[in-house]
């Protein structure tokens, strides 16, 4: 076996998640070989806020159970245990190994992944390079297996072997790379960009709920205006998203979507992220608003109304997404042709502006009426003026 490229932490470990460290410094003192790994390391090399800590260890699940009072084993395919610590919840895996199948050859979808494995074995299986990443917390040193560390100083995303054979055994790793590459700055390698192009299809094979999710992380990036061009560069948003892709027919209608996911980017990384009920008002958003007008509508429904949820129902019949999610797009949706009466058709009278205030979809509304605006390069009045109405309005 080849020995790790081991590096000092060039950081303090003050900056990692309290909490984490406990539970890898906790296996580690029960006799067993534990680490921080992938995003979180990978994160914390970049400049960037790990999103959460994931822990991989030698343990096996019910060792881990046994040791942590507040855990659960979850899973079917592949076991893992739920530590909860606070209000926060911390994956632990046992490490693994890549399964039978694919050791052989044979790319299909892996079935059974209750494959245990040694430490370097488990980084061997990982993705790319960069998220391959261990971090021991008591050596305070990066262990590296994959060359991720390399890869990371040349600003550059390398998949962990073939990436064709990566990419077949999931193809959901290739909106993976999209969003290292949009949010961490990465340049993938050509042989990934050529195994990204030759397999894209392959998504359309995919759990449509986890692809999804896939998209909401895009939109997290702060870079969704480049992501989405790198989908429709590669002919996913037709997969993915076939409604939005096919009311994209025009040069106009494509302007306004890249226009509106740009809004979304300065949200992002300006003033946090936006929950999911704001994310997709802001990704159907232009589409919604052409099925407002009466001149340029689809769908065949009576009531105006009605538009905002019909067009996210087909999304979520596919996709499963949570149900309070969906209405508060709906919502905010809904609000903005109340919010915004000349700049988007409607044909009901306008809501009470006390109606409008007092609801708890409010403030991602009024957000959603500023990239809007944003987007249309319209004056940024309008928002300034429900600001001021919120700001004067009584609470509780």
């Amino acid at each position: 076996m080849k020995k790790p490229t081991r590096r000092k932490l060039p950081f303090s470990l003050r900056r990692l998640d309290r909490r984490a460290v406990d539970i890898v410094l906790t296996l580690q003192r029960a006799g067993h070989e534990a680490y921080l790994v992938g995003g979180c390391v990978r994160d914390h090399l970049a400049g960037a806020t790990p999103k959460d800590y994931d822990i991989a260890t030698s343990a096996r699940p019910n060792q881990v159970r046994r040791l942590f009072r507040r855990s659960r084993v979850i899973g079917r395919r592949f076991r893992i245990v739920h530590v909860y610590s606070g209000r926060e919840i911390y994956e632990v895996a046992t490490f693994r190994r890549e399964p039978p199948q694919a050791r052989d050859g044979d790319p299909a979808v892996i079935r059974d992944d209750n494959v245990f494995g040694s430490a370097d074995e488990d980084a061997r299986r990982r993705d790319f390079t960069v998220n391959g990443l261990f971090l021991d917390p008591s050596a305070g040193e990066i262990v590296d297996w994959v060359g991720g560390l390399d890869d990371l100083d040349h600003g550059r995303i390398l998949a962990i072997g073939d990436p064709d054979r990566r990419f077949q055994e999931d193809p959901v790793r290739i909106l993976r790379l999209i969003k290292f590459i949009r949010r961490l700055d990465l340049d993938p390698g050509e042989a990934e960009i050529e195994a990204a192009r030759r397999h894209a299809g392959l998504v359309r094979k995919s759990a449509e709920p986890r692809v999804i999710e896939e998209i909401f992380r895009l939109m997290d990036s702060g870079n969704m205006e480049g992501a989405f061009e790198d989908l429709l560069a590669l002919d996913l948003v037709r997969i993915i998203l076939p409604d939005l892709h096919a009311w994209m027919n025009t040069p106009e209608r494509r302007s306004r979507q890249m226009s509106a996911l740009r809004a979304l980017d300065g949200w992002v990384v300006d003033r946090g992220n936006p929950g999911y009920g704001a994310k997709l008002a802001l990704l159907y958003g232009p589409m919604v608003e052409d099925e407002f007008n009466p001149q340029t509508r689809t769908l065949k429904i009576k009531e105006s109304s009605q538009v905002p949820s019909e067009v996210l129902r087909r999304l979520q019949a596919r996709a499963r997404l949570p149900r309070a999610s969906i209405s508060k797009a709906t919502l905010i949706l809904l609000a903005q042709g109340h919010m915004d009466p000349e700049g988007w058709p409607r044909r009901k009278r306008p809501w009470p502006a006390e109606k409008i205030l007092e609801m708890d979809f409010f403030e991602d509304a009024l957000e959603v009426l500023r990239c809007r605006l944003e987007a249309a390069e319209r004056d940024p009045g309008l928002y300034d003026q429900w600001h001021e109405k919120a700001l004067s309005f009584p609470k509780g």
